[in-house]
């Protein structure tokens, strides 16, 4: 008996233990093994080359095609808490209009700026409905074709 309650004890603490185990995600581009940075030789890679070295971009330029961008972002998270970012890269290729590698760029965490989201809302017409409201509106209300008549009821 006193077994059995020492191994269930323990099976909950190493249970509840495991909760607090730190979850590491990334996501983006993902250096392959060997790699220690992206890098594009000024004047001498082409659009191609990139592709062929480092795949598809992650992101292109919405106003301007000739810039491409990779992105990395390292995140670390423990039990309930919101993740955090533990590390994230941003390399931009610009190409010139010849499609030849005219700079790189690589930006960094600490380099990024904090944007506030507006908290505002869009008013909606009509009535606002409490909880009871919604729960209890359709109570009493006839079906459709309870009123007798030649009523058209959709997909019939």
């Amino acid at each position: 008996m006193v077994r059995s309650v020492i191994a269930l004890s323990l099976a909950a603490a190493a249970l509840s233990a495991s909760g607090c185990v730190s979850v590491r995600s990334s996501h983006g581009y993902i250096l392959e093994r060997g790699e220690t940075e992206l890098t594009g030789r000024v004047g001498l890679d082409t659009k191609d080359s990139i592709i062929a070295k480092y795949g598809e971009p992650s992101m292109v330029g919405t106003f301007d095609p000739n810039a491409w961008y990779y992105l990395a972002s390292f995140d670390q998270s423990r039990a309930f808490f919101r993740p955090r970012v533990k590390d994230r890269a941003v390399v931009a290729f610009k190409f010139d209009e010849t499609g030849l590698v005219k700079s790189v760029d690589t930006l960094t965490v600490d380099e990024g700026i904090a944007v506030k989201m507006a908290s505002r809302e869009t008013p909606t017409r009509g009535k606002e409905l409490s909880v009871w409201e919604q729960l209890l509106g359709n109570v009493g209300q006839l079906p459709a074709g309870a009123l007798g008549g030649d009523q058209q009821v959709p997909g019939q």
